[in-house]
């Protein structure tokens, strides 16, 4: 078959690729809009935009995710650079912004936001463009790539100057590094750290185990581990105020509450539920 338009195109992948993924990808090839491509089909491409959808629309059809192909992922009405070295950003996790936003507006005092597992530095960056010059923002992740991507998107959404990004374990490198004065201090801390238990990562779909990085997703003890070893770290901290946000699976529930109690057993906890009236958020308050 002989392409020359994206008419031509569209015939080729017709019923092997999603409309939308088709229209998305020859756009981004052509540099054109969406609403371009649908309402020009007689649109030339040349050999090597041909060349280069041709790839594209492959890699979409071999279940790659269409973030990663594209190279960025919306979240909270902004644009993300992602990689397959972060997790691509999903619209549940705009709860936690959206709950950690308010939090700072209910501080009178000087606060600092940390966000532990920052990946793609969508959470910071997202509330750094809505939050007060008071509060100070730090970012970790064990992913030195991962840092990278975050810090490039800080620079995008003019933040780079507001957060300082720290490479190591959870909370490890915010202290060791930044000396952080910890008392008569009041603190949020924010993470959507790997949560899913063995079982539910192996249910996941394609796309997800073949692309999405392990290390972004699954956790042991039941999905738990990594948030028991970061309550573990806060219990030996000593601020005068602090909120803790954790993103979780909704049926991690009763488990969570008995690792929270066990670990700051004087603490306060709330859990919100997600768009699709799933348990997704828990809120802790030292």
């Amino acid at each position: 078959m002989n392409i020359v338009t994206i008419a031509d195109l569209q015939n080729k992948y017709f019923g092997k690729i999603d409309h939308l993924d088709f229209d998305l990808l020859v756009a981004h090839v052509i540099k054109k809009s969406r609403e371009f491509v649908m309402s020009h089909p007689e649109h030339k491409l040349s050999p090597l935009k041909i060349v280069n959808c041709k790839l594209k629309i492959t890699r979409r059809m071999r279940d790659e995710p269409l973030a990663y192909i594209l190279g960025h992922k919306e979240f909270y009405g902004l644009d993300f650079k992602v990689s397959p070295d972060t997790l691509i950003p999903r619209p549940e996790t705009e709860l936690l912004v959206e709950l950690a936003i308010q939090e700072t507006k209910n501080k009178k005092q000087k606060t600092s936001i940390i966000d532990v597992g920052t990946g793609s530095g969508n959470i910071i960056i997202s509330i750094a463009k809505n939050g007060s010059h008071e509060i100070k923002f730090y970012a970790t992740d064990i992913s030195s790539a991962a840092i990278a991507i975050a810090k490039a998107n800080a620079k995008i959404h003019n933040v780079n100057q507001k957060i300082k990004f720290l490479h190591g374990n959870l909370l490890e490198p915010v202290f060791e590094n930044c000396k952080l004065k910890i008392e008569n201090s009041q603190m949020i801390i924010l993470a959507n750290l790997p949560y899913l238990s063995k079982e539910i990562y192996n249910a996941t779909l394609p796309n997800v185990k073949k692309y999405e990085p392990k290390s972004a997703l699954y956790s042991p003890k039941e999905g738990l581990d990594h948030y028991e070893k970061l309550l573990q770290q806060i219990s030996r901290l000593n601020p005068t105020i602090c909120t803790i946000f954790l993103e979780i699976s909704p049926e991690q529930k009763n488990k969570i509450t008995k690792i929270i109690k066990s670990i700051l057993p004087q603490s306060k906890i709330e859990f919100r539920k997600d768009l699709v009236n799933r348990w997704r958020l828990c809120k802790i308050e030292i």
